[in-house]
């Protein structure tokens, strides 16, 4: 029995529960089934539609008559009647209607923070720009291969509210974290028995004012760490290093080669060293998945488990039969022995970049979609690499280009057209690469309705 679940349920009876932001990605529907199941009404508000929600509101059907939707607006009259607001990862502190439920004694939470409230055992989180959900997904993987007890879920659309009745005392939860997730957990009741930054790359500059302001959110993934916890970081970073990262957990760095650092690749070998121990984990010979840069979420996932105490021959295990995470250069389909990579969560440059040096083979690369106020210089490196190359219309597609010296771009608003171009001029051993290295929105729902696009087409080839 989980007496933190009924302490946290006793502390908000009889209180006006409101979701601000159903979305489709799992966070509000674990949020409003939260509620639901123990026994409260809710009211869930969100600017799109119903029609847009679809998909969240048939999984609440069975409690609908203990909801009340205001879809497609939201209204001051709900903030300001309701008791908790639960919100989204994506709406800002600043919010408008935020202010207007905090004016009125309201008090403003997340999944993640109510996860805290009520769990009863070692939760564990991966935060940076990119390599986080492969990073998390190997992790469960491999610490799968020594036990049932193992859950995963945050930013992987995966609300750990959806898995809070499996736990118990012995029980091991690791979380992708957003800096958005981690900025709703500020100065709040919180601590991580350990944690790694993957890296910090230029993203969500359309949001931040700098870099300093972004790392801040995600450093937050360091409050109230003990001299018992760990916390990795990459070695020598200009921004993630200990001048900055204030955590009283122990820290460990990650390298490429670097001897000097804790975690490294050395002639093929992921190796660990402190002090006195020194020992190797796995070859990169082992690892299936695509990527010269996924071997680096893998030297994390496996450095993770070794300070989480996993032995060896589970953390081997796990490396060697790790097939990646979906939407992450995932392996879609081998058609007329022409390969499908679908690589739809790279919205930044970097990103696309490290997926089109991967391949030795032909590649034909999709890109293109929205800007997010980043810089696309580093296009200009790679334009040259692929075999063709074409392009999603959007605001980021048009900075892109000024970075592709070349003539023979095909450019639509339609993916499913792009992709029918590319299988008619694909050959024999080619690759066709989905890797926009441009946010969604416009065309798109998110990112993984743009992949779910992608992989719908190639699986009907």
């Amino acid at each position: 029995m989980n007496n933190k679940i009924d302490s946290y349920l006793s502390k908000i009876k009889n209180k006006k529960i409101l979701i601000q932001g159903l979305g489709i990605n799992g966070g509000g529907v674990g949020s409003a089934l939260f509620f639901l199941q123990n026994g409260f009404d809710i009211t869930i508000t969100d600017l799109k539609k119903s029609d847009e929600l679809l998909s969240s509101i048939e999984q609440l059907a069975s409690f609908k008559h203990k909801i009340k939707y205001i879809l497609g607006e939201h209204r001051e009259i709900d903030f300001k009647e309701t008791d908790i607001v639960v919100k989204g990862p994506g709406i800002p502190p600043t919010n408008r209607y935020i202010k207007i439920a905090q004016e009125n004694n309201a008090y403003i939470t997340s999944d993640i923070e109510i996860f805290f409230k009520i769990s009863c055992c070692s939760v564990y989180a991966v935060t940076g720009t990119k390599g986080k959900s492969t990073t998390v997904s190997a992790i469960y993987h491999i610490l799968r291969q020594k036990t049932n007890n193992a859950f995963l879920g945050g930013n992987i659309t995966i609300s750990p509210l959806s898995f809070y009745k499996n736990l118990d005392k012995d029980s091991h939860v690791i979380l992708e974290l957003s800096s958005w997730q981690l900025r709703d957990l500020k100065n709040k009741n919180f601590h991580f028995d350990g944690c790694a930054i993957t890296n910090l790359l230029k993203d969500h500059q359309n949001y931040y004012s700098s870099m300093q302001k972004y790392l801040a959110d995600k450093l937050i993934i360091t409050q109230n760490q003990t001299k018992n916890n760990f916390c990795i970081l990459p070695y020598k970073d200009k921004l993630i290093n200990t001048d900055f990262v204030n955590t009283n957990a122990k820290v460990y760095f990650f390298s490429k080669n670097d001897t000097n650092s804790n975690f490294y690749y050395d002639n093929n070998w992921a190796c660990f060293k402190d002090k006195n121990d020194r020992s190797k984990m796995f070859s990169s010979e082992n690892i299936i998945i695509h990527g010269e840069h996924m071997k680096m979420n893998l030297l994390i996932a496996a450095s993770f488990c070794k300070l989480m105490g996993i032995e060896k021959k589970y953390i081997l295990q796990g490396i060697k039969s790790f097939k990646g995470a979906p939407f992450r250069m995932e392996l879609v389909r081998i058609w007329n022995d022409i390969k499908f990579f679908n690589d739809t969560t790279a919205t930044i440059p970097d990103a696309a970049c490290n997926a089109i040096l991967s391949f030795k083979e032909p590649v034909i690369w999709i890109a293109g979609g929205n800007d997010k106020k980043l810089d696309f210089t580093m296009i200009k490196k790679v334009s040259s690499v692929p075999k063709k190359i074409l392009l999603l219309t959007g605001d980021g597609t048009k900075k892109m280009k000024k970075y592709i010296e070349r003539e023979d771009i095909i450019e639509s608003d339609s993916l499913v057209y792009l992709l029918q171009k590319a299988v008619e001029i694909a050959e024999k051993n080619d690759v066709i690469l989905l890797s926009p290295g441009c946010a969604s929105f416009g065309l798109f729902q998110n990112e993984f309705h743009r992949g779910e696009v992608f992989n719908k087409f190639v699986k009907a080839l």
